[in-house]
């Protein structure tokens, strides 16, 4: 039996038949980042475009310290929002960097500066070679579909890539941490995909690559936790209940739960 600590019930684990998969997006449904470029340098590569974009405007901005300012502080916060700190949206960093440097773009201007920053990083974007087959095939079996991301950037972009891939139609639910307001590994952003799926935690499982956020935070309201192996993101002391290589592993797991 597992103590359900947001709701308060005990649910019966190891008894219950999967209903759901609840997947991630970066690293296990998409690969971001294929090149495997340090994320602070794939990251710059938006900032950089933002920031020139500001200054065309006629802000009166620093490229190297716009982007310094954003990259210092930025994988602390990403942590605290992970930890049930502040949230973390695009628009918000890109707004307290220029008025650290003394600039105050209005909000359509923050916006096309969102866009400008997103733009370099989405075009790199690649789906995984069995991800659509794996969607096709558990939604083939009666499964519901979840997605769980976490993100700093505006949900919109993110159904776009969805509906860009063939994704999106296979999806029953999605939740983005920036939009939601509150991230992974923290009980309530599994609650908000669960509740929408109309499943119990113990009904579904969830499949992520970074195993502190995902695997974590989906045992610990009594999903089991799929790990993708993922070379940047050991399990280090983190024990899912079964670890992939590819999407298609999934389906004898499925069938065996």
């Amino acid at each position: 039996m597992t103590w359900h600590p947001v709701r308060g019930t005990l649910v019966e684990k190891d008894n219950d038949m999967i209903q759901a998969v609840i997947f991630d997006l970066g690293g296990t449904l998409l690969e971001f980042n294929p090149r495997h470029v340090p994320w602070l340098e794939w990251e710059g590569a938006g900032l950089e475009r933002a920031c020139q974009y500001l200054i065309e405007q006629g802000y009166a901005l620093s490229q190297e310290a716009f982007v310094s300012h954003v990259i210092h502080g930025l994988p602390e916060r990403w942590e605290c929002a992970a930890q049930g700190g502040d949230n973390l949206r695009l628009g918000d960093i890109v707004r307290e960097a220029c008025a650290a440097l003394g600039a105050a773009p209005d909000d359509d201007e923050i916006e096309e500066a969102i866009a400008r920053y997103i733009a370099p990083l989405d075009q790199g974007v690649v789906i995984f070679d069995d991800t659509l087959d794996t969607l096709r095939a558990l939604r083939a079996r009666g499964l519901k579909l979840g997605l769980v991301s976490n993100t700093m950037w505006p949900a919109r972009y993110h159904q776009d890539e969805l509906e860009r891939f063939g994704m999106a139609p296979y999806l029953d639910h999605t939740v983005f941490s920036a939009d939601a307001g509150v991230w992974k590994p923290q009980p309530g952003i599994y609650f908000l995909s669960l509740d929408a799926l109309g499943v119990d935690a113990a009904e579904a499982l969830f499949v992520g690559d970074m195993p502190q956020h995902d695997i974590v935070g989906a045992q610990g309201v009594g999903m089991r936790g799929v790990y993708k192996q993922n070379r940047a993101f050991v399990p280090d002391g983190v024990h899912p209940d079964a670890v992939i290589a590819r999407l298609g592993e999934l389906l004898p797991l499925v069938e065996r739960w």
